[in-house]
């Protein structure tokens, strides 16, 4: 007569983080943290398309850095399996990564004022991740404020006498 003893371990669990995220075309970096359990703790991570993991693919905690096919996909899947399973099957779970659009700005064209008539329409538009944003550069006044696209910007007596201002529109509410 003999005895034998059956070990029973935990299965292995794979956890990717949420099932989807967004992230913008123009700052494209996909940072990940997976977590790996039960009879493991290693994993490694994988993607349906052909970027790169950076440092590297079987750390938990990575980032994946898409390529040009990637982004012009629109969205990939980024995979965590574990690894060191023994007998067990392995345990895998995914993340879905879309690629949004960056915002697109446009101040309008260039304007030419007469000192005599010195408050000036600025109309912009603002596309793509957010349509909110900021005008900034002058010293002036903006009319109803600086966050309205379309709004009146009047010149203080300094910019009068420089002859130039330079205003700018940026972005606001971008997101990554």
């Amino acid at each position: 007569r003999d005895t034998m003893s059956v070990t029973i371990t935990d299965i292995p669990t794979a956890n990717a983080g949420p099932i989807s995220m967004s992230v913008c075309a123009n700052n494209p970096t996909v940072t990940v943290n997976g977590t790996i359990g039960g009879i493991t703790t290693t994993g490694k991570w994988t993607s349906s398309g052909t970027g790169n993991f950076s440092p590297s693919n079987t750390q938990l905690s990575t980032n994946y850095i898409p390529s040009a096919a990637d982004l012009s996909a629109g969205q990939i899947k980024l995979y965590l399996s574990s690894t060191g399973n023994g007998d067990c099957i392995q345990a895998r779970d995914s993340i879905t990564v879309v690629f949004t659009n960056p915002p697109t700005v446009n101040a309008g064209t260039d304007k030419y004022i007469c000192k005599n008539n010195i408050a000036t329409v600025l109309t912009g538009t603002i596309s793509g991740a957010t349509t909110t944003g900021i005008w900034s550069g002058g010293s002036g006044t903006f009319t109803p404020n600086n966050t309205a696209l379309t709004t009146t910007y009047t010149p203080t007596a300094a910019e009068l006498s420089a002859g130039v201002v330079n205003i700018t529109l940026t972005s606001t509410g971008n997101g990554n």
